[in-house]
């Protein structure tokens, strides 16, 4: 089957923004970015700018990145209408990241670093790793089932492919909680869960 790592842009193409509210308990993560004093950080899968735009909003020094030219033009287009300014940067996490190392006190990520093959996982987390400050901290969520409406291929153990709907030809790994926990060895993990919908979350820092 033929991969489509577009498929994301072709979605913001069609149905503009997607997302428009914070994920439920981003005021939670917040915090946790106050206390541990994370005032730079990565929104790693930026998409149309949910994220980007209230933490801007919030004070912090916040950097968007992603995969999609669309998505960073509605990021950038939702900023200027909500008087904000913000970088965006267009990269593919799943080559290394454009940062020096040590470069971030946070980085968040929702559902986003699970589109592709289980190895190129790991190199993403090594990579969070690598650019996040001593001390800073990661939050990052995947899902933890499969979409169960569409058809799927299985393209290497927990690794799935829709065959249909938007996400045609996008690749899916779906964890289990010990086993994203395992990507994150070298971090101190100070909460994972599944959550809601069965979505995975991590928050995590660097020793």
């Amino acid at each position: 089957m033929k991969l489509r790592p577009q498929a994301w842009d072709e979605i913001f193409q069609k149905e503009g923004r997607v997302y428009h509210e914070t994920f439920p308990r981003f005021e939670w993560l917040v915090q946790h970015f106050k206390f541990h004093g994370c005032e730079k950080i990565l929104d790693l899968g930026c998409g149309s700018g949910r994220h980007l735009l209230h933490l801007t909003k919030l004070g912090f020094s916040v950097l968007g990145l992603d995969y999609s030219p669309t998505g960073l033009y509605l990021a950038k287009r939702w900023l200027y209408e909500e008087g904000m300014e913000a970088p965006i940067l267009q990269a593919d996490m799943r080559t290394p990241l454009p940062f020096k190392s040590k470069a971030f006190q946070g980085i968040l990520s929702t559902q986003v670093i699970h589109h592709t093959q289980l190895a190129t996982i790991r190199s993403t987390v090594d990579e969070i790793w690598r650019i996040l400050t001593p001390g800073g901290l990661a939050f990052v969520t995947v899902p933890a089932r499969a979409h169960e409406n569409e058809g799927n291929i299985q393209i290497e153990p927990n690794t799935i492919v829709p065959t249909e709907g938007s996400e045609k030809g996008l690749p899916h790994h779906i964890f289990t909680l010990n086993e994203f926990c395992s990507l994150f060895e070298r971090f101190q993990i100070l909460e994972a869960a599944i959550r809601g919908e069965k979505v995975i979350t991590i928050l995590a820092t660097k020793e």
